[in-house]
């Protein structure tokens, strides 16, 4: 039986979500060790080799050159820089709930400038998904000294997520006339481009301790380039808005992950009802979306090019 492409949409972005999740943990754990910079350059090289091929069949219209640019620029570059600089000053449990902050900025820019919309139902499942990110975030300990001496890492983080919803905003215009791989190869090359400069003028020590290496491979390839191909397989199969909103049950999967690296970080029952609430209001999401027809009134996403996990 085949799965319906909407359907096969949702589960790209929960298997994104499970990567996405596992992100942040991977990243402590080599931004111990590798430089921001080196680290930010790597992974976008090793990926974007294995998907250099697919340049070879894809034509881009001169307009569409500046969008590539942007998504590549504030996307490969500035997002990692602050990201992985930010890291370095916060906890990964922190990073883990933080970087779900990029699903509440692509939903919005998703709505200010995409014009997409979902149905009352739909709005209503969004604000459970958002208000369980935001106790699994917070525990509901305003102002505790913990959190504010991890403040600046945290706020980089932040930044960091804006970013990438800016690049994901540009990214589901260009994915209405470029299939989804080759786009992504050119964002990856673009980013990987810039930094060379960057590394050389700035005197950056291009190290990698062998034992680390492996575990950097791992987090270039999966958390960003198995991720960002089922990522943009969701925007263009289910809408910038409704893949953002999935996006938050990262946290549970990351948690999980952070804990088993780092057992010195420690999960509240807070943090648990707050996660319970997330995948609760995630099904009702699914259950009530809106029909068809709606969705396709609202949706402005339509791939004219058959491409994603049937067809890389």
């Amino acid at each position: 039986m085949k799965i319906p492409e909407r359907t096969r949409g949702y589960l790209a972005i929960v298997i994104a979500a499970v990567l996405f999740g596992v992100w942040p943990s991977l990243s402590k754990l080599v931004v111990n060790e590798v430089h921001p910079l080196v680290i930010s350059f790597l992974i976008l090289l090793i990926p974007s080799f294995a998907l250099s091929p697919s340049l070879r069949r894809v034509r881009l219209a001169r307009s569409d050159w500046k969008l590539v640019a942007l998504s590549g620029f504030v996307g490969a570059v500035v997002g990692p820089i602050i990201y992985f600089y930010g890291l370095e000053r916060t906890t990964a449990s922190n990073a883990v709930f933080l970087s779900n902050s990029e699903s509440l900025f692509t939903m919005l820019f998703a709505y200010a400038f995409l014009g997409e919309r979902a149905t009352r139902r739909e709005y209503v499942a969004l604000g459970g998904i958002a208000v369980g990110a935001f106790i699994v975030a917070t525990q509901l300990r305003f102002g505790d000294v913990q959190f504010l001496q991890f403040l600046i890492g945290n706020l980089m983080l932040i930044g960091a997520a804006g970013a990438w919803g800016v690049s994901n905003t540009t990214s589901t215009v260009l994915l209405r006339r470029i299939p989804i791989v080759p786009l992504l190869a050119l964002q990856l090359l673009f980013g990987a481009a810039a930094f060379v400069p960057i590394i050389a003028f700035s005197g950056t020590p291009f190290v990698v301790p062998l034992p680390i290496l492996p575990v950097l491979i791992l987090l270039a390839v999966s958390a960003v380039g198995v991720f960002s191909v089922l990522f943009f397989y969701a925007f263009r199969t289910i809408g910038a808005m409704r893949t953002g909103a999935v996006l938050p049950t990262s946290a549970l999967w990351g948690i999980l992950v952070a804990l088993i690296l780092f057992p010195n970080e420690t999960l509240s029952g807070v943090q648990i009802l707050g996660g319970a609430l997330m995948v609760g209001a995630l099904a009702v999401f699914y259950i009530l979306r809106g029909p068809s027809k709606v969705e396709a009134a609202g949706e402005t996403l339509k791939p004219e090019a058959s491409d994603g996990p049937d067809s890389p």
